[in-house]
């Protein structure tokens, strides 16, 4: 019985009728009390029910060993092997992996909060990292998982937040006891609940080169795992991912596994249904595009596929991404939620577009409120109501004339500057003032951790964002870097696409 031969069930009577029963191993690789107790409290075996002890079979126990085996990645032999049983004994998280017994999908979901502002307060430090570290190690966890659900976060000081992150020990009133140092390390709650607690018996330590022990332990790859478990996410069989409940180092980024979660419980009701086919006076105020409620092409042209993400650039325009690609343009209210009417002919929108401009590789909305959009050498400038209003030069901008044209351009939400990019260069142009900024060109390399060249850069909700065929990246203003959790594939996660089998090798900084 693959290890778990045989057992003994006995029960003792006592005076007035008490029987009390306990299940007695007799073979060797049979598990022990506390593996046993380890698979109760995970959810690979049930629960004690009243004052007896379930009646676990070799044919149950083995079963479990499987899904325990499964859950951790290894094997599912149902033998209780040195590398099974080193897993008992390992550093993860106190919350349960298997909660019921359907599992239709790799993530699992609670609930989520129901809004996109999310408040959250740290009540204390632990006895080995202070309060003010841990509260920058939370901001910076909490944005990993931000911009995969829409989100914000907001930090109290003081009163009761969505989310409230603490240190305790041993047993501190959840119902849930630490075990001292190792194993369990930390434990939360999902919505509407929220807690994070973090077992203060730990040698809490935040990522710096001298944490090298293997007992200290990292807080923020803890803290990234219990985050998503506070925004509802539960436990994944995915070893590569944020949620797998046992501790790993590094957390560089998410896994396409808590992407999904995230989306299906943030962003899955922003999608548009399908009764939506106009659009109202109330929805258009804020932008000036033409607006349409019926493409103007048969079901027998040949109209480019947004999923394979063959686009020639993307834009926020007036508060909308726009996405081109061919003589086409798509525009986007959010994340994966097209306009009605779209796609559209680029002429159909940027009127007076002269119509030897078969494609349009780099565009941008000026500090003035017009658009620009660039072939070559030259650019046409745009009203806010995108009527043609100029013809205008590379040379405008103080660029060489020699330069064959840009690869895109954007405007900074950090210095207002203008950045206009052409391949391994870039340059900075002031449009206040109405001249370059000296010392430049600088080269690409200075937007660390960015491959170039760039297909397009777009700040939207106040990020600055780059993207590479396939991919993108989120870059933060105050390191001069991309996120360590980026790239990201960008179909599946900007435009409403559905995942495929090729979305993982999206991730790495390797060329597709």
């Amino acid at each position: 019985m693959n290890g778990v031969k045989w057992l003994l069930f006995m029960c003792i009577a006592f005076l007035h009728g008490y029987v009390w029963c306990r299940t007695i191993f007799l073979e060797v690789n049979s598990p022990t009390l506390e593996e046993l107790g380890f698979m109760r409290r995970y959810g690979y075996l049930p629960e004690e029910q009243g004052d007896f002890d379930f009646a676990y079979t070799p044919h149950s126990i083995s079963e479990a060993v499987k899904k325990m085996q499964l859950f951790a990645g290894l094997p599912p032999t149902g033998n209780l092997d040195p590398v099974t049983r080193s897993f008992f004994k390992k550093k993860r998280c106190g919350v349960k992996d298997i909660s019921s017994p359907s599992r239709n999908r790799r993530y699992i979901l609670q609930q989520g909060w129901g809004k996109k502002i999310i408040s959250y307060r740290v009540l204390n430090g632990s006895s080995t990292l202070d309060k003010e570290r841990v509260r920058t190690l939370m901001a910076d966890g909490l944005a990993v998982w931000a911009p995969h659900g829409g989100l914000r976060f907001q930090q109290q000081d003081d009163g009761h937040a969505d989310i409230q992150v603490s240190f305790a020990s041993r047993d501190h009133g959840d119902g849930f006891p630490f075990d001292g140092p190792g194993h369990v390390v930390a434990h939360a709650f999902p919505p509407p609940h929220g807690a994070m607690h973090f077992d203060d018996d730990e040698l809490w330590g935040d990522g710096t080169s001298d944490d090298t022990d293997d007992d200290i332990t990292d807080f923020f790859a803890v803290a990234v795992h219990e985050i998503g478990h506070a925004l509802g996410l539960s436990h994944s069989n995915v070893k590569s991912s944020v949620m797998y409940p046992y501790y790993q180092v590094p957390v560089e980024k998410l896994h396409m596994d808590d992407i999904l979660g995230m989306q299906e419980l943030y962003l899955k009701d922003e999608l548009p249904s399908s009764a939506e086919s106009t659009e109202s006076p109330s929805q258009s105020r804020s932008s000036l595009a033409p607006h349409f409620t019926k493409a103007d092409y048969s079901d027998e042209e040949d109209l480019p596929d947004l999923c394979f993400t063959n686009y020639d650039t993307i834009q926020v325009i007036q508060g909308k991404i726009y996405v081109f690609e061919e003589e086409w343009v798509w525009v986007l209210s959010e994340r994966q939620r097209i306009d009605p009417g779209f796609p559209r002919r680029f002429h159909d929108v940027f009127i007076g577009l002269p119509k030897h401009v078969t494609s349009i590789k780099t565009v941008y909305e000026k500090r003035n409120g017009n658009i620009a959009v660039f072939s070559g050498r030259v650019y046409w400038e745009f009203s806010s109501t995108f009527r043609l209003l100029r013809r205008g030069k590379l040379s405008d901008y103080g660029l060489p004339r020699y330069l064959p044209g840009l690869s895109t351009v954007f405007v900074s939400n950090y210095n207002n500057k203008t950045y206009l990019i052409e391949h391994e260069r870039y340059w900075r142009y002031d449009e206040d003032r109405g001249r370059m900024d000296p010392g430049y060109p600088k080269e690409m390399s200075a937007w660390r951790l960015v491959p170039y060249p760039v297909d397009a850069a777009i700040i939207w909700q106040g990020d600055t964002y780059f993207f590479h065929g396939p991919r993108f990246w989120r870059f933060d203003n105050e390191l001069v870097q991309a996120h360590r959790y980026y790239p990201l594939p960008t179909a599946q996660i900007w435009f409403p696409c559905e995942p495929t089998p090729e979305m993982g090798k999206y991730v790495t900084n390797d060329e597709p």
